[in-house]
Order: C-alpha cells, then sequence, then structure tokens
C-alpha cells in the first residue's frame, strides 16, 4: 500500500503540500518498551507537552490513556486543549501555575504543580466554590535550579498549609534530575536530597502521596529512581536523550516530515541561488523548491549544509533555507519530476534522515527540532491500516483511504 497519492488529494484540500506523518502504532511500541523496562507497579505520565514534542498532543494523549498511562503538560492552556479532546486521564502541569488560573485547572480537573503559598490558596477557593477536590504535586528542588523548595522549612511549611486547606489534596511530590544523561554522581545526589524532601512530607501529609521523578534517561539508567511513577519523554517519541543513555528500550522514531517538489529548474554554472547569493554553482544543475521553510521549523542553520531525500538518494540544499521554501540539488537523480515526495525527516529507500541528524547539523539537541514543527505543517496519523487527519478549522477527523 501507499499512501502517496491519496495524502496528496488531501493536501491539496489543506492547501499545504507538506506534512508530517506519525505512525501512532509505533508511539505504542515505544510506550510498551517503557513498560518493559520499569516493569507492572509504577504509573507511566506520558509527557505530552509541547504539542507531544510536535508529533499532536491530543492524538498521542488518547493512545497513552487507552494504555493506562497518565499525562504531563507544561502549562494550563495545554491540559484544557486534552480535556476537550476528550481524555479523561489524569493530567499534570509540570510548570508554574499563575493563583489566577486556579479555576481553570479545578474546572478541568487537572493536577497543578505547587511550590508557593499563594497557588495553594488560590487551588482550595476555587476547589470549594466548585465542590471538588483540587490535587496538587508539590515540587522539591535538589539540584535543577528552576522551580521547587528545597528540604527544608519552607517546605515543610507549604505542606502543612497544604494538608490543613480545605479541599486540597497532596497528591504528589516530585523533583526533576538536571544531568540523568550524563552525570551519575550528581543524579544520584540529587536523589538522595529527593529522599529527604519525600520523609519531610510524609511525616506531614501522610504515605500514599505518589512519589516521581524519573525522565527519559533516569528511566534506562537509575533503576532504583523509578517510585511510583515515571516521565518518559523524548524517549516516547524515539529518541534518547544523549550517546551514553543505555539503548536497553527499543525504541523507534513514529514521525517523518515531508513534502512535494513544487518547482524544478536549471541553474546555469556562476548562478546563484537565494538570499544573500551564497551559494553559486559551479556547474550546470537542476535545482528543485520545496514549499517548506523555517517557519515550519525546518531550521534556517541547515543552509547549504543540510540534505533530503528525494526518489531514495540524499540531495543537498543549495542557498539560504527561506522562511517558506527550500532550494535543493537534485541534478543527476534520474527521473526526478514536480510534485515527487522529498522526506526532510524519516525514511526513503535505504536512506534515512533522523532528528538526530539534523539536531547535530546545527548544533542543537532532538527535543527542540521536534518541537519547533510548526503548526501550518499538517499532522497526518496512522493507526493499523488507517490514515487520518483533524481539519483545521472544526477539528473532524477526516479519513485516508488507502489506494
Amino acid at each position: 500500500m501507499n499512501p502517496g497519492l491519496e495524502v496528496r488529494c488531501l493536501l491539496k484540500r489543506q492547501l499545504r503540500p507538506a506534512w508530517a506523518e506519525i505512525d501512532l502504532d509505533i508511539f505504542e511500541h515505544n510506550i510498551r518498551e517503557i513498560r518493559r523496562i520499569i516493569g507492572p507497579r509504577p504509573t507511566i505520565m506520558a509527557v505530552v507537552k509541547a504539542n507531544a514534542y510536535g508529533h499532536g498532543a491530543a492524538e498521542c494523549a488518547l493512545v497513552a490513556e487507552q494504555l493506562g498511562c497518565s499525562l504531563a503538560v507544561a502549562v494550563v492552556s495545554e491540559g484544557v486543549d486534552l480535556r476537550r479532546a476528550g481524555v479523561k486521564a489524569p493530567v499534570l502541569v509540570l510548570g508554574y501555575t499563575p493563583p489566577e488560573q486556579a479555576d481553570v485547572v479545578v474546572r478541568n480537573d487537572l493536577e497543578a504543580t505547587v511550590f508557593s503559598l499563594d497557588v495553594i490558596r488560590a487551588l482550595s477557593v476555587a476547589a470549594a466554590r466548585h465542590c471538588k477536590w483540587a490535587k496538587v504535586h508539590v515540587k522539591v528542588e535538589t539540584g535543577m535550579g528552576r522551580l521547587g523548595l528545597v528540604p527544608g522549612p519552607a517546605l515543610s511549611t507549604l505542606v502543612a498549609q497544604a494538608a490543613g486547606l480545605p479541599n486540597l489534596k497532596v497528591a504528589g511530590v516530585f523533583t526533576h534530575f538536571a544531568a540523568a544523561d550524563s552525570d551519575a554522581a550528581y543524579t544520584k545526589a540529587q536523589f538522595g536530597t529527593f529522599e529527604e524532601g519525600i520523609a519531610a512530607i510524609e511525616r506531614i501529609a501522610g504515605r500514599g502521596v505518589v512519589r516521581h521523578a524519573s525522565n527519559s534517561a533516569a528511566i534506562m539508567d537509575f533503576p532504583e529512581t523509578h517510585l511510583d511513577a515515571v516521565r518518559p519523554g523524548i524517549v516516547i517519541y524515539g529518541y534518547y536523550p544523549s550517546d551514553t543513555v543505555s539503548r536497553e528500550a527499543r525504541v523507534l522514531p513514529p514521525l517523518s516530515l515531508k513534502c512535494r517538489i513544487a518547482h524544478l529548474r536549471p541553474a546555469l554554472a556562476g548562478e546563484t541561488i537565494g538570499y544573500g547569493r551564497t551559494y553559486r554553482a559551479g556547474s550546470l544543475l537542476l535545482v528543485a523548491t520545496l514549499p517548506i521553510g523555517y517557519a515550519d521549523g525546518y531550521r534556517r542553520a541547515l543552509s547549504n549544509k543540510g540534505h533530503v531525500l528525494v526518489r531514495g538518494v540524499r540531495a543537498p540544499i543549495v542557498g539560504r533555507v527561506c522562511m517558506d521554501q527550500v532550494m535543493v540539488d537534485v541534478t543527476g537523480i534520474p527521473g526526478v519530476c514536480t510534485g515527487d515526495e522529498v522526506v526532510l525527516l524519516g525514511s526513503q529507500g535505504q536512506e534515512t534522515i533522523s532528528v538526530d541528524d539534523l539536531a547535530a547539523e546545527v548544533g542543537t539537541i532532538s527535543h527542540e527540532i521536534l518541537t519547533g514543527i510548526g503548526e501550518r505543517v499538517p499532522r497526518i496519523y496512522k493507526r493499523g491500516d488507517k490514515w487520518y487527519t483533524r481539519d483545521r478549522e472544526t477539528g473532524e477527523r477526516l479519513a485516508v483511504e488507502m489506494a
């Protein structure tokens, strides 16, 4: 089966010959790999912030929910979006929740990260107003240097206040490792500090509080940190946090980024291509223009050094990556023509371009490449033998019939 022609027809309706394909069966496989590693006890709290690392938060969250996962997002609005998409699983907001958003948190049954008295008080008031319970997770600062309270009087005071407020439940306690993918000694020291925080909290709030610390790297390399729940992020999207992390989880990338050749033209020897005239043809070239650019997340830093796949052949980028277009050298690729499918991320024939490849080219990490794929790039999902997308305006699920 080849979805190419059907995908093209769909994208004509959406007026965009560039798209991302996400295989949700692969995403499910990756979550099952995490379950295989951690065993049956800890909960998997799938991190679907930043639009599920560019993969589509609602679709990934619904798959994770089916597998018994709870979920984590970065900001309140991301949690609200999941509820609007029909997600019923517990959702923790990992970042800062302003007191004025307490009502939204309670109405949408979200769980909030807390480390200040004004937030827990606002949540208590909102929960009482709606005759609900507000669930909070206390953030313990152990060496990341971002959010949270170090074990000590301030932490104990916060927990004591929370435990005494009406309609408020201390449901969890967590920390975040700064270097689990690169510094074992520091990670172990952080975990020791976290255990101090857990002990202090349990003395006040009692046992039964969900304890969680493990990110993707710690899941694989520090099993002692698995506790009651783990928070896999980049690994469920098919990539490892660093080159040194264990590869025990056999994960695969669910996402491919593709477009179609919009235009072909010859460039004579001596002609320059693109903004700033940074590329000059040394001989007669055949240049393909692609309808995708840095506004879609295809990084400008790939100018004159990145590659794409055309008919299974690596084709170099020539000239600067533009906001909406990219030019590539397709000289010598047999049979190339307008409308051919081009792979910017993913596999074609025997060749593959991975997110790690692009990240290495521009000096960043895979997380930034994935989360940078723009909203104007349509996502097309595969589940079983079915392909579908969502209408941009109505959110309606549109089936793509396979040829």
